[in-house]
């Protein structure tokens, strides 16, 4: 799966899920019957916003175009160190 990120505010990206063969083709298919809370599409999200900045999580998904694209508010997430 590719992804597509478009910076709306400091808070807010829109990711556009690309799939790049028939099986994640249909898996967009299957994923767009079911529920926008859908394990497997949040790891979708998950997965891309990791992409765009690894100290990222989403706090909320408004769809755009579901289940292909989606403003996703997010938070950073605060690490500590341990040295």
């Amino acid at each position: 799966m590719k992804y597509h990120f478009m910076r709306v505010s400091t808070t807010t990206v829109r990711i556009e899920l690309l799939p790049e063969d028939k099986a994640e083709e249909l898996l967009l298919q299957q994923l767009a019957l079911t529920d926008p809370e859908d394990p497997t599409l949040s790891k979708l999200f998950e997965t891309a916003i990791a992409l765009y900045h690894p100290q990222l999580e989403i706090t909320n998904k408004s769809f755009m175009e579901f289940p292909k694209v989606a403003l996703c508010s997010y938070k950073m997430i605060n690490t500590l160190s341990t040295a």
